[in-house]
C-alpha cells in the first residue's frame, strides 16, 4: 500500500520526538486533543513500546461483559452492520466498546493483511486509554466527544499503522456507555468518514430512545424539514409527562441536562410553552414552538398515543437559588455580583477555571441575570467541534454550499444566538485559523454564511470560559493577543475545589440537591473525613458524581465509606495501617498501604490494583505521586 506522508505527518512525528524526550512541543505541531491524551498515557506509567495488544489473550469475562452491555449491544448491533457493509469494502473494520474501553463486538476481515486491526479491535480486547494510550476510541470515552487519531498520533508504537474515528455512544439518561470505532491502516491521507460513524451512533441512540416504554416520542428541530432527519432530536415522555429519556441532539438543543441537575425531574411544560394536543392536532406537519431556554423549535409527534398524556406535572417547588446547583463562597459573591453588573451593560465576560469548576453554570446564570434573559442561551465548546466542520457550525450555510449540503442550507450558532448570550467555552482550544474570523464577527457584528457573499446582521452577549491559560497561549502564538482583549471584557477566575476553604459547605449544599424529596441525606464522620482529604481533580463535578452514588447505595439517607467511590475509598487506612496512630497523616498510612500491596504482589500493578478496588490508572497516579518508582 502506497503511503502519502505529509507535512502534518512530520510534525506530528517531531513533536513525538521531543514529547518522549520531555522537552516543549510547539503547540501548532499537534492537535491539543492528541497532546492532552500523550500526557494521560504517560501519567498511567504506558511504555511506547509496550506490546499489549499484539500479545493480549482472549478475554476470559468476554462472555460476562456481553451479558451486561446486551442491551447496548442489541441496538448497535444491526447499526453496525449496515455501516460495515457501505465501509467494508474500502477496508474499514468496525467496533463497538463499552464504557471501560472493551471492544464487545467486531466486524471486520480476518484475512492476514489485518492482523493488526484484528489484534486491536477484536471483541475482548481494551482499548481504554489506561491500557492502550491515546486511540481513537480511547480519546472518545474518555473526553465524551467524537475522536480522530491517525499513524503517529497514537501512543503506542504498535498502533502507528492505523487510523482510527470514534463516537461515544450516550444513553436516553445522557449517561455515556460505550463508543462505535471504525478503523483502516494508516496511508497518510485524511479520513473522511466521521460523518457516517456519527450518524450511525445516532442511529443507535434513537433507537434507545424509541424503545422506551412511555407515551410520546417527539422529534424536534431547528428547522422543519429535519424533524424526520437522522439530525433530529428526540424526547420519550411518560403518561404524565414527565422525561423518560432523551438522545444526545435533543439534550443540547433543550438544555436538558442543565434542567435535570437544577431541578431534578423534568416535564413537558418545563420545556414547551405549548400544550401536547397543540401537537396531535398538527398531525403530521411540525410546528414551532417557544422553549424555556429562549429559543424556537418545530416540533412532531413520532409516536401514536398509547396513553393519555398529561402536561399538568409540577415538580416538587425546591427553594429559590440565586446560583442553581451552584454553592457560592462569600468570598467570590461580590465578584460574582460584579460580573452580573458588567454583562447586564454589555461587558464580555471571560470564565477560566478547571474542568469541573461550574463554568458554564455560571454562564447560564449570567445570562438569566443579563440584558436578554428570554433570548437563546447558545453554548459552543470549541474544542468538540471537528476542524473540517467549524465553518459551517459558527457561520451557517448557503443553499447548495457544498456536496451534501442541505436544502436551504443552515443557520450557525452566531445566527442562532442572535438577540441572546452566545457561550464558547474552551476558547483556548479554538484552531488560531478560525480566531481571526471570530474576531472580525465580534468587531462587526455580522456573519457571513459558507456559500454567501452578502452579511448578514446579528447582536447577542458573549460570555467565553476556559481551563487554560490564555496569556500564556498568546506568548507561545497559540492565541490571538486582538482577540484576547475582545473577549476579556471582565475575567471571572473560579478556584479548583481543592483551593476552596468552604469545601464542608459545598458537600452540604450538594447533599441537599442529591437527597431524595422529604428524606435528608447524611454523611458518617468518616465518609466526609475521606471527601475532605481527596484531591478532586474533577472538582464540583466529581464530588456531585459521589454524592450522588453515595447517595443511591445508602440505607435510610445515610451515606458511608463503602458507599464511595473506589477512588475515593482509596484513602482509607486498613485497620492494621500505620494511620492508626494518633497524628499521623492520612497520606502517609495511604502511601505505606499502596506500598505493602505492591510488594505483595511482587509490584504487579494489575494485582494490586484488584485488592485495592481500583483501576491500573489510578493506581498509577498513586505510585507516580508517592515516587514510589524511579
Amino acid at each position: 500500500m502506497q503511503t502519502h506522508r505529509s507535512d502534518p505527518d512530520v510534525r506530528v512525528q517531531q513533536a513525538r520526538e521531543l514529547f518522549d524526550e520531555g522537552r516543549e512541543v510547539p503547540s501548532q505541531w499537534v492537535r491539543d486533543e492528541v497532546m492532552r491524551s500523550w500526557l494521560r498515557s504517560r501519567e498511567h506509567g504506558l511504555s511506547p513500546v509496550e506490546q499489549v495488544l499484539l500479545n493480549a489473550m482472549p478475554c476470559k469475562e468476554l462472555p460476562h461483559i456481553r451479558d451486561r452491555h446486551q442491551q447496548l449491544l442489541s441496538y448497535a448491533e444491526p447499526e453496525m452492520r449496515r455501516l460495515f457493509r457501505s465501509l467494508g469494502s474500502a477496508g474499514w473494520v468496525l467496533a463497538c466498546l463499552e464504557r471501560e474501553g472493551r471492544s464487545i463486538k467486531y466486524f471486520g476481515d480476518d484475512s492476514p493483511s489485518y492482523k493488526v486491526l484484528s489484534a486491536a479491535l477484536n471483541s475482548g480486547v481494551d482499548l481504554s486509554e489506561g491500557v492502550a494510550g491515546t486511540n481513537g476510541p480511547g480519546c472518545a470515552l474518555v473526553e465524551h466527544r467524537p475522536s480522530v487519531v491517525c499513524g503517529n498520533e497514537h501512543f503506542l508504537h504498535e498502533l502507528r499503522d492505523l487510523s482510527c474515528v470514534a463516537v461515544p455512544i450516550f444513553d436516553p439518561a445522557g449517561k455515556l456507555i460505550g463508543a462505535l470505532n471504525a478503523s483502516k491502516p494508516y496511508d497518510g491521507r485524511p479520513v473522511g468518514i466521521l460523518e457516517s460513524v456519527a450518524l450511525t451512533t445516532r442511529a443507535v441512540e434513537n433507537r434507545m430512545v424509541g424503545d422506551l416504554s412511555g407515551a410520546l416520542v417527539l422529534a424536534l428541530h431547528y428547522r422543519p424539514e429535519f424533524t424526520a432527519s437522522p439530525m433530529r432530536g428526540l424526547v420519550h415522555f411518560c403518561e404524565d409527562g414527565e422525561v423518560l429519556g432523551a438522545n444526545p441532539s435533543a439534550r443540547q438543543m433543550l438544555d436538558l441536562d442543565f434542567l435535570e441537575q437544577s431541578q431534578g425531574n423534568v416535564c413537558f411544560r418545563d420545556l414547551f410553552s405549548c400544550h401536547p394536543d397543540e401537537i396531535w392536532r398538527s398531525k403530521h406537519s411540525p410546528i414551532e414552538v417557544e422553549c424555556h431556554n429562549g429559543s424556537r423549535l418545530y416540533l412532531q409527534a413520532e409516536t401514536q398515543r398509547r396513553a393519555p398524556f398529561s402536561a399538568n406535572v409540577v415538580p416538587e417547588a425546591k427553594q429559590p437559588s440565586p446560583l442553581p446547583a451552584f454553592f457560592v463562597d462569600a468570598s467570590m459573591k461580590p465578584l460574582f455580583e460584579k460580573a452580573r453588573r458588567a454583562f447586564k451593560h454589555g461587558v464580555p465576560v471571560l470564565i477560566n477555571g478547571e474542568t469541573g469548576t461550574g463554568k458554564e453554570v455560571l454562564a447560564r446564570w449570567l445570562h438569566a441575570e443579563g440584558p436578554s434573559p428570554k433570548g437563546a442561551f447558545v453554548a459552543v465548546n470549541c474544542s468538540a467541534i471537528p476542524a473540517g466542520l467549524i465553518e459551517s457550525e459558527l457561520f451557517g450555510y448557503a443553499d447548495g454550499a457544498f456536496t451534501g449540503a442541505r436544502r436551504g442550507g443552515a443557520k450557525g450558532k452566531f445566527e442562532e444566538a442572535c438577540e441572546g448570550t452566545l457561550f464558547l467555552d474552551e476558547i483556548g482550544d479554538m484552531p488560531t485559523e478560525f480566531q481571526a474570523r471570530l474576531l472580525r464577527v465580534l468587531q462587526e457584528r455580522t456573519v457571513t454564511r459558507l456559500g454567501e457573499e452578502k452579511p448578514r446582521p446579528i447582536s447577542f452577549s458573549l460570555i467565553c470560559a476556559t481551563h487554560r491559560d490564555l496569556e500564556v497561549l498568546m506568548e507561545k502564538g497559540g492565541f490571538r493577543d486582538d482577540l484576547y482583549y475582545r473577549v476579556n471584557g471582565l475575567r471571572v477566575a473560579l478556584p479548583a475545589l481543592r483551593e476552596r476553604e468552604d469545601l464542608d459547605a459545598m458537600i452540604d449544599h450538594l447533599l441537599a440537591l442529591v437527597a431524595l424529596p422529604g428524606a435528608a441525606s447524611t454523611l458518617t464522620p468518616e465518609a466526609r473525613k475521606l471527601l475532605n482529604s481527596h484531591d478532586w481533580k474533577g472538582n464540583i463535578r466529581e464530588l456531585k458524581q459521589a454524592l450522588n452514588l453515595g447517595q443511591a447505595l445508602s440505607d435510610l439517607g445515610i451515606i458511608e465509606v463503602d458507599h464511595l467511590p473506589d477512588e475515593i475509598k482509596v484513602n482509607r487506612p486498613s485497620a492494621s495501617a500505620p494511620s492508626a496512630i494518633p497524628g499521623m497523616l492520612l497520606a502517609d498510612a495511604e502511601r505505606k498501604a499502596v506500598c505493602a500491596v505492591l510488594e505483595k504482589h511482587d509490584n504487579n500493578v494489575s494485582a494490586a490494583s484488584r485488592e485495592l478496588g481500583i483501576t491500573r490508572a489510578t493506581l498509577y497516579r498513586k505510585i507516580k505521586r508517592f515516587g514510589l518508582w524511579p
